[in-house]
């Protein structure tokens, strides 16, 4: 599978482009902790990627939540 992104910042992007960017990469980080968690026997690494692929998802909401209430009001 690939995880990147296929957007790249740029110092003239927009706000709502900025936080589509990090939502992108925010879901990229937790299917690859998701798919590295699925790949191990070692139960300590797969809750340490199950661990991170959570707070991925938690950052991925954060993002969400700023483009609903700054992006999609304004529109």
């Amino acid at each position: 599978p690939d995880y990147s992104v296929s957007m790249k910042a740029s110092e003239d992007m927009s706000y709502q482009d900025t936080l589509i960017l990090a939502m992108n990469r925010e879901k990229a980080a937790y299917r690859l902790y998701n798919d590295l968690a699925a790949r191990t026997n070692d139960s300590a690494a797969k809750n340490l990627f199950l661990v991170l692929a959570q707070e991925e998802a938690k950052h991925k909401l954060r993002f969400e939540i700023e483009y609903d209430e700054n992006v999609l009001k304004e529109n």
